[in-house]
Formats: C-alpha cells, sequence, structure tokens
C-alpha cells in the first residue's frame, strides 16, 4: 500500500509539472506573438513618417518579418489549445502512436489508471470533472491495493460500512457479484484478524484484473 502510495504520488507530481509546463510554455507563446504583432504594426506606422527612404524600407521590411513571425505564433499558439485527443489507455507516448486494443494488458491498464485516478482525486474541482466512464473501476481498483496494505489501513476499510457498500455495488457492477458477497461477509465476520480479507483478496485478484480490463475495453472509445 504504502509503494502504491508513493507511485501514485509520484504520478501526481509528473501531472501537476506537464501541467505546469504547458501553460507557461502556452504563456510565452502568447507573449511573442502579442509583442511582435505591436512591434510590426509600429514598424508599418513609422514607416509612414517622412524620414529617408532606406530606413523607411528597413522599417517596412522589419514590419513585414515581423507580422510573419507573429502570424506564425498565433497559429502554433490556436494549436495548443486544440491538441488531438488521444486515448488514455492506447496511446503510446514513445512511438506517438495508438496500440491495438487487442494488445492491451492489465499492467498497461493498471498503470493508466492509477496516474488517471492521482490525476482526478488531487482537487475536488478535477475530481467533479472525473468522467462518468470512470467511476465504476476505482472501488474495485482501490480495493485490490488492500491485499499488501499496513494492518491500520484494512483495519479501517473493514469497518467502514459505507466504503464496503459501495464496494459491493461497484463490484457487481463489473460482473462479481459472488465476490461481492464474499467481501460482505469478511465485513460482518471481521473480528481483528486481516489475514482471511488479505487470502480473499488474492484469491479474488486475478478475476478482478480480468473484469476491469475487459471493462476498458468495452468502452475503449469513450477514454479520449
Amino acid at each position: 500500500m504504502k509503494e502504491n502510495k508513493e507511485k501514485i504520488t509520484e504520478l501526481e507530481n509528473q501531472e501537476k509539472k506537464k501541467d505546469a509546463g504547458a501553460l507557461l510554455a502556452r504563456a510565452l507563446l502568447f507573449l511573442v506573438a502579442s509583442v511582435t504583432a505591436v512591434a510590426a504594426v509600429l514598424c508599418f506606422r513609422f514607416g509612414m513618417e517622412p524620414f529617408k527612404l532606406a530606413f523607411r524600407i528597413i522599417l517596412f521590411v522589419g514590419g513585414a518579418l515581423l507580422g510573419v513571425f507573429s502570424c506564425i505564433s498565433w497559429f502554433i499558439f490556436a494549436a495548443t489549445l486544440h491538441t488531438e485527443r488521444r486515448n488514455l489507455f492506447l496511446y503510446d507516448q514513445k512511438t506517438k502512436s495508438e496500440i491495438p486494443v487487442e494488445d492491451l494488458t492489465w499492467e498497461r491498464v493498471e498503470e493508466r489508471l492509477a496516474g488517471c485516478f492521482a490525476y482526478y482525486f488531487a482537487s475536488r474541482r478535477r475530481l467533479s470533472a472525473m468522467p462518468e466512464v470512470l467511476h465504476p473501476l476505482f472501488l474495485p481498483f482501490y480495493l485490490l491495493q488492500f491485499k499488501e496494505a499496513e494492518e491500520p489501513d484494512v483495519d479501517r476499510l473493514l469497518k467502514n460500512k459505507e466504503m464496503i457498500d459501495s464496494a459491493v455495488l461497484a463490484i457487481d457492477k463489473l460482473g462479481l457479484g459472488d465476490d461481492g458477497r464474499q467481501l460482505l461477509y469478511h465485513f460482518g465476520s471481521y473480528s481483528g484478524d486481516t489475514a482471511p480479507f488479505r487470502a480473499f483478496l488474492s484469491s479474488a485478484e486475478p478475476r478482478f484484473r480480468d473484469k476491469i480490463t475487459d471493462y476498458v475495453k468495452s468502452n475503449i472509445e469513450e477514454f479520449v
């Protein structure tokens, strides 16, 4: 559980740095486009003054070059505001392309979900914007983390009826009704020994992985 928290924190920090970097890049592009546009206008404005012909030519040429550079900067700035939508699970940053959906593995799904949930749970504003398609996955995914969690964490979970009830509903929606009933059994019979619950998670983990991966594949078009 501790290692998973550290991994999620690292992914969250990377996402914050990425957001900050993108924002800074847009701000610089906007500044460059604005300054060069103003400079181009000034060049043309002063080029109309009764200066020497050579100086006026220099102003007009400089204004034209600045105008072209400004247009290019505005074009790039506009492009950054309309970035291509990429599939959360299929897009590969290294190859800059999407993998076939049939090649999607649990390891890839787990990595992307960890980063995705870290991003949305970083603030209430982001959490309110989390797509509906992700909602059924959070509690089943979160529950798997308790297989190797510290004792106090597992103890708090097994004493939290609201969390257990919500997890049972989410698990049932994934087609794991029997595991949901097992979860309720462990909640009702819990007396301080977490070993039976951990054993249950270990035996249920392959089914959870398969169902979560199947859910992602079935709804792959929505993860953009």
